[in-house]
């Protein structure tokens, strides 16, 4: 079963923040610049987590929130952009 997670990421480095983007797009949707929705199971989010710590350095931050289904569908949004019409977020 997966949960989605916000993930959100304050990355310094060009190089690490790329690496950072490049990584989370493969598992979930950006939702901002630094944002990303991203359905997950355990296994993926050791991986992803993983895989993201080791782009920090001791200035940098990765933020993960948990989003329940209620909390989801409470989300609302202003401005530009869409938001996500995906059920859920699937590797091929």
């Amino acid at each position: 079963m997966t949960q989605l997670w916000l993930v959100s990421y304050d990355i310094g480095d060009d190089k690490a923040r790329r690496r950072a983007y490049n990584l989370l797009k493969n598992y979930g949707k950006r939702v901002q610049y630094s944002v990303f929705e991203c359905h997950l199971d355990a296994p993926q989010l050791n991986l992803l987590r993983t895989g993201l710590l080791a782009e920090l350095a001791s200035t940098d931050s990765l933020r993960w929130y948990p989003l329940c289904v209620w909390c989801h569908g409470a989300v609302f949004f202003q401005g530009v952009g869409d938001p996500p019409d995906d059920e859920g977020f699937f590797l091929q």
